[in-house]
């Protein structure tokens, strides 16, 4: 009994036989599928596809809020923030154009839910990203694109401005601090040049070479005039190369707190683009949902494919059935 119903199971040609003989079945179960996919396909209301891509800004000259890494994890944040969707519903009234009851108890939940539903944002392995909107009305689907994209750019701004401006209070204070200490410095070095050291390195030069004459001829009025010369610049020589360096990288240091508080400071003032658009959205002229004939073949074959599964199983079991009698 046993190996009949294996054999039954595995034989090829008794499984076609028993198709063969609901041949009638799988024609009309295949024709009202088709002709009810057809019906359902074109009662689907089809939707319309638009596509805008932007490109995160990234460093700024002199001092930057975010790096590049952190300025897209801090864009694509925005994208998905709930302030982002709430001012894209609020601008185009999106909650009556989606037909959600204003009176309805989970109005909030419906309308998110719409939103993600039709509203895609992905980055691309190029760092762009981009912003895919499906909607009944292609009109409405590039404007809700487009939206997105304005939104997120003020969104981004004002985060970047409100961050900016806390730095900037931070980086004034160190401003006038170098300031103070180089002011410091040179009134040193100010301090050591009226010793008579204005060069140390021309004046030691200059020195030796007619230090080294006077010994040759032996001029002694001449050594006793260049040792004179020559005490200042021993006495206060050190002095005066360490004060002159600290100027020169205190110099250094204000010239890029200086470069750094003028990319604050735009910051601050919201002028500076977070985002490059390379494509805004346009209203499509072609359905990207549903796809008919897609919809036609697969609920076909899935139709027949349960058909068959149920002859198959019908079967077997009438088999099991008569080999037990």
């Amino acid at each position: 009994m046993i190996n009949e119903n294996k054999n039954f199971e595995l034989n090829s040609t008794t499984l076609l036989q028993s198709l063969w003989s609901y041949r009638k079945t799988l024609f009309v179960v295949g024709l009202a599928a088709v002709v009810a996919s057809t019906i359902a396909a074109f009662l689907i209301t089809p939707k319309f596809k638009a596509t805008a891509i932007i490109y995160p800004e990234n460093k700024q000259e002199g001092l930057t809020v975010f790096g590049e890494t952190e300025e897209a994890e801090q864009f694509l944040q925005i994208l998905s923030s709930r302030t982002l969707k709430d001012s894209v519903i609020a601008r185009l009234n999106l909650m009556n154009h989606w037909d959600i009851q204003s009176t309805s108890k989970y109005k909030m939940h419906e309308v998110y839910s719409k939103f993600d539903q039709n509203v895609r944002t992905k980055p691309t392995q190029y760092q762009s990203v981009i912003v895919e909107v499906m909607d009944r009305d292609p009109d409405m689907a590039a404007r809700i694109a487009n939206a997105v994209v304005d939104i997120s750019d003020s969104l981004m701004r004002n985060t970047k401005s409100q961050i900016a401006k806390k730095a900037l209070v931070a980086l004034e204070e160190q401003y006038e601090i170098a300031l103070y200490e180089m002011k410091a410095v040179e009134d040193s070095l100010t301090s050591v040049m009226q010793h008579g050291v204005v060069h140390l390195k021309m004046q030691t030069e200059q020195i030796y070479k007619d230090y080294t004459k006077a010994l040759i001829s032996n001029d002694k009025k001449a050594i006793v005039i260049l040792e004179k010369q020559i005490k200042p610049l021993q006495l206060h020589g050190g002095k005066y190369e360490r004060y002159r360096n600290e100027v020169q990288d205190m110099a250094l240091q204000l010239t890029e707190l200086k470069k750094s508080l003028k990319v604050l400071r735009i910051e601050a003032s919201q002028t500076i683009p977070s985002q490059f658009v390379i494509d805004r959205a346009v209203a499509p002229d072609k359905k990207a949902y549903p796809k008919r004939s897609l919809v036609i073949i697969i609920s076909t074959l899935s139709a027949l494919f349960f058909t068959v599964f149920a002859i198959v199983f019908a079967e077997f079991i009438n088999h099991s059935i008569d080999s037990k009698r």
